[in-house]
């Protein structure tokens, strides 16, 4: 009988207002299975609240929910790239259930300070643990409670607790032609409630909690809220001289990085070096080993927006947006070898001669915008007298501009959701046509090739790169 009420709800059964109605929406978002109930908590470390009850059998015996809101602190250790540093538990009345610093396992590597607004002093004397937390929890969490917040999955992975039912504020809302961005709390408190959050600049997590709650209590009365225009915020005009590379392992050189708007290297259309006016990013070499199990991400600054503008549409890359509508490229850049890349720029220089052509030039030469080892391409010895030109390594990173269209922070479109389109999308599209016995669009079958493909050092060597 209890296993019955865990299958899918119907969905003249679905409840139309009230906490519940928000717990079946959450539900029934397309990224909640993968991301709720796929949790590790059969793990070590890991806990689980007490008598988990589905939602419809709470329903069916009308049993009134408490919501609960959660949000917690994160930073980055030798042990977990998002280790729990802190947590904010509150009531709905705005009460605080719970507030700790939380002491992370191993060597703290990056605070985070810029968004948690802590310091190691801070934590000097702080002994609570995170089984300390997941004991406070279980206490507070009992079955008929519905956790809160916005992105809370996040939360309960650093918390490694447990727990449903949920409302997600993120699963609740959306914007217009953008599918795969997430509203910021901030953003729809202050549209759809009228409250400023995070007058301060910081992350409070008490804030968070309370305010993602607030918004859930709003849904309930108001919802369901159609979808949402994207907000005309504007990217401050000294962004607009940089762009943005990410997906890159750490201990990236700021030559590797400079590198990429390079014409010799030949994933740039046009020589764009010179514009540029410095690159700003965290764990970049040589201060910090290479390591491709990590990632991490810089800022390139050039001379003006403009010549920001021409070095990203001279890089030979494929051509998407990202979640929030906007421009970014795949694009490849160039690793050179050991002692290579601490070295002078011109010798830096020279090594990127090795690299390859990229992206939308060759359809069948484009990568996935993954930062995996598979992207990266073992170069051949050169071959040539250039003493200078050393064993080099490829892989493909992500350059986007800080703002869309007329330098909205947020686009009005996803090209990456269009039909037929993609990071891929500038490429020319076949002409419409009755599709053949073979699936081939146009008209006609497509033929198959009758001169095998060059080899691709040949390829390269045609447009002129020398390998």
């Amino acid at each position: 009988e209890w296993a019955a009420w865990q299958g899918v709800q119907p969905a003249s059964e679905a409840p139309a207002e009230g906490p519940w109605a928000l717990v079946h929406r959450t539900a029934t978002h397309p990224q909640y299975k993968d991301q709720y109930e796929s949790l590790p908590s059969h793990l070590p470390g890991w806990a689980r609240s007490k008598k988990q009850r589905p939602p419809r059998w709470s329903q069916e015996n009308n049993v009134a929910p408490r919501m609960v809101g959660v949000d917690c602190e994160m930073c980055e250790t030798d042990q977990d790239p998002r280790a729990l540093v802190g947590v904010s538990v509150v009531d709905e009345d705005g009460g605080v259930l719970l507030k700790e610093l939380v002491l992370p396992p191993g060597k703290i590597v990056d605070l985070k300070t810029d968004i948690t607004g802590l310091t190691l002093s801070d934590l000097a004397t702080v002994t609570t643990t995170l089984e300390d937390v997941q004991a406070a929890l279980r206490r507070i969490v009992g079955p008929d409670v519905i956790l809160v917040g916005h992105g809370l999955v996040h939360d309960l992975k650093a918390l490694k607790f447990d727990h449903l039912p949920v409302i997600d504020t993120a699963m609740l809302f959306k914007y217009r032609h953008l599918p795969r961005s997430t509203p910021g709390l901030a953003d729809l408190c202050k549209r759809l409630m009228a409250t400023d959050m995070r007058a301060e600049g910081t992350h409070d997590s008490v804030e968070d909690a309370k305010m993602a709650l607030e918004l859930a209590k709003w849904e309930t009365i108001h919802g369901p809220t159609p979808e949402l225009e994207p907000p005309e915020d504007k990217v401050d005009p000294r962004d607009l001289v940089k762009l943005f590379v990410h997906r890159m392992p750490r201990g990236t050189h700021e030559d590797h990085l400079r590198g990429i708007f390079s014409l010799a290297a030949g994933t740039c259309g046009a020589e764009h070096v010179g514009d540029i006016k410095g690159v700003h990013g965290k764990f970049l070499g040589p201060e910090h080993p290479l390591d491709s199990s990590r990632t991490t991400s810089a800022y390139v600054e050039f001379e003006s927006a403009d010549a920001a503008n021409m070095a990203f549409k001279a890089l030979r890359g494929a051509a998407g947006t990202d979640a929030l509508g906007r421009p970014q490229k795949a694009v490849k850049m160039v690793l050179a070898a050991a002692g290579a890349a601490g070295g002078s720029g011109d010798k830096a220089g020279k090594s990127t001669r090795t690299a390859t052509k990229t992206g939308s030039d060759d359809e069948d030469d484009s990568d996935d915008d993954d930062d995996n080892d598979d992207n990266s391409e073992d170069e051949a010895p050169p071959t040539g007298t250039d003493k200078d030109l050393v064993k080099a390594k490829t892989l493909t990173v992500m350059v986007r501009k800080m703002a869309a269209h007329q330098g909205r922070a947020i686009g009005t479109v996803d090209r990456n959701n269009e039909p037929a389109r993609g990071l891929g999308g500038n490429r020319e599209k076949r002409k419409a046509g009755p599709e053949t016995s073979n699936g081939a669009p146009g008209g006609e079958a497509k033929k198959p090739r009758r001169v095998p493909r060059p080899p691709r050092r040949a390829r390269l060597a045609a447009k002129g790169i020398v390998v």
